[in-house]
């Protein structure tokens, strides 16, 4: 299963995700979404396995959508059946009116 989801419908099933947060450190201080994991794509492929479950679906989001994209791909290529992808990034999500939380 390979899903976009737009911010207001992924705000509204959210518990349902494991969220991962596929930005850079630096980047974080911009916010994060509520219960996020941070691990960066440059990462995700040596971290994966250690903190996130393949039987439970993964929302992916970076800023705009481009790197989340990638990790999506890394994803299935190691066995994660069930990944989406917020539509778009945080900048979407903010732009979307959807809060934040701080790092």
């Amino acid at each position: 299963m390979q899903v976009n989801l737009d911010p207001k419908t992924a705000y509204q099933i959210l518990d349902r995700y494991q969220v991962v947060d596929v930005r850079e450190p630096e980047e974080w201080q911009e916010g994060v979404l509520p219960g996020a994991l941070r691990l960066p794509l440059s990462k995700l492929s040596s971290l994966a396995a250690q903190y996130l479950k393949r039987d439970q679906p993964v929302l992916l989001y970076c800023r705009s959508g481009n790197r989340s994209q990638e990790a999506r791909e890394t994803l299935r290529k190691l066995g994660y059946p069930r990944v989406a992808h917020l539509e778009g990034g945080l900048k979407a999500w903010r732009e979307a009116g959807i809060p934040c939380t701080s790092p």
